[in-house]
């Protein structure tokens, strides 16, 4: 992408189209130029280390979740459909050279520098052979509408050949960042170029800064007039024996009349440190990134850091992931109805080893989990024998109607029944010592 200044008609070149622009009363800055001097585009916005901090934090993060393809069984039960060819694609390898983290890390990086990502569908989609998926770059894609309704995409071979390929809508793979005409996706890159160029310019000017020494700029005057190439001469002898930070403070030795004047202003007066760390937030703003992601740690103390890392996966990435399953669900999948596509996040959810802890306990005695679904999301295998299929319940718990109704009436006791004493041997014994002799 380029431009031509002729005049006060300025030549600019997008993608492949040219157009002209007249800037006579418009106060206009030419295309991936910002204010702040620095061009902004998705290639130049990666030098600039907080938005590649962004970018890489979201699409390592997305390629590094499990990604399941599952079959709908009923009543609300699934399994996964491992036998499926798409399975096999998502999971492990989508084509000959990348494996699916490599895939889906490519995929969300682009989308996230150019607004959208493609690839192309070999085998047909609608009856669920996908055989391959190959990443198209999405600075050679053109999506336009047909007039049923359905996408037609037309790519240009890179190569400089000018070979261009049409694709239908069910040949490719479309993945989009926040849209506004439905078809394309936003970039970035362009939206928030001005905060990257900041960003971009301060740490040049940092660059530059230590560069020269870590000193403001010199200018060398003299009260007598110097010819131009005297003054250019001087200059390059100038910058050749102080210019860099291994040159810094050396012994300066100046033609007669010629003096050494320092201009005045600092980094502390511009607040540039203040203005940095700003930036940093800024970005992190565009892209809702918890700044300890990228490893500002100013705001972060160890008893907000984990509900941060949650934050991060609910706010952040739970967008992106339901991005990437409603267009597999739409490109890849014919039978959506029975098939359908799912990250697992649990992994990044659990959080120290005594609340994970605390949840399987939980679950288990609310009988929600049985205990080869507790072993399956620590990552354990199931017990042998079905042992793990039992799901536990505590003795002491009732329903809310029972404790309204309060205990069941209890039947009324019945009397206890007679017990007739005998008497025993010892009792006749005494009886008879009471005898008289006579017997009278």
């Amino acid at each position: 992408m380029s431009d031509t200044l002729r005049g006060d008609v300025i030549e600019v070149a997008s993608g492949r189209e040219w157009r002209m622009i007249d800037l006579r009363g418009m106060d206009w800055v030419p295309e991936n130029r910002t204010v702040a001097g620095v061009r902004v585009t998705p290639e130049t916005a990666l030098q600039c280390s907080a938005f590649l901090a962004c970018v890489r934090v979201i699409s390592e993060s997305v390629a590094s979740l499990p990604l399941h393809l599952y079959e709908r069984l009923g009543n609300g039960d699934r399994a996964k459909a491992e036998s499926s060819p798409l399975y096999r694609l998502l999971h492990r390898q989508p084509n000959s050279w990348q494996t699916a983290f490599e895939f889906r890390e490519q995929m969300t990086a682009l989308y996230l520098l150019y607004g959208q990502s493609f690839a192309e569908v070999i085998g047909s989609s609608r009856v669920g052979a996908v055989a391959e998926m190959k990443p198209l770059h999405p600075s050679n894609m053109t999506v336009e509408r047909v007039e049923n309704g359905a996408l037609r995409y037309r790519y240009r071979e890179p190569g400089g050949t000018g070979k261009e390929t049409v694709y239908r809508q069910d040949q490719i793979f479309h993945l989009r960042f926040l849209s506004l005409d439905g078809i394309n996706g936003v970039m970035p890159t362009t939206v928030c170029r001005d905060a990257i160029a900041l960003a971009r310019a301060l740490e040049q000017h940092g660059g530059a800064f230590f560069g020269n020494g870590a000193r403001p700029g010199v200018v060398l005057e003299s009260d007598n007039p110097i010819p131009n190439e005297a003054a250019e001469r001087l200059r390059e002898s100038w910058e050749r024996m102080h210019r860099g930070a291994d040159r810094a403070f050396r012994t300066a030795v100046l033609p007669n009349g010629v003096k050494a004047k320092e201009l005045s202003g600092s980094n502390e007066a511009a607040q540039y440190l203040e203005t940095r760390q700003y930036q940093v937030i800024e970005i992190c703003r565009a892209f809702r990134v918890p700044p300890h992601m990228i490893q500002d740690l100013t705001r972060s103390t160890y008893s907000n850091i984990e509900v941060q890392g949650t934050e991060f996966v609910q706010h952040c990435l739970l967008p992106h992931l339901k991005r990437w399953e409603a267009a597999i669900s739409r490109d890849l999948i014919a039978d959506d109805d029975r098939y359908f596509a799912e990250h697992n996040v649990n992994g990044l959810l659990r959080g120290d080893s005594a609340a994970q802890s605390a949840f399987v306990t939980a679950m288990l005695d609310r009988g929600v989990y049985d205990i080869d679904e507790a072993r399956a999301y620590l990552g354990m295998a199931p017990l042998p024998a079905d042992a793990g299929k039992l799901r536990l319940v505590p003795l002491n718990m009732q329903t809310v109607e029972s404790a309204v109704a309060g205990p069941p009436p209890q039947p009324p006791a019945e009397p206890a029944p007679a017990i007739e004493v005998e008497d025993s041997p010892e009792d006749d014994v005494e009886d008879q010592s009471e005898v008289p002799a006579d017997g009278v």
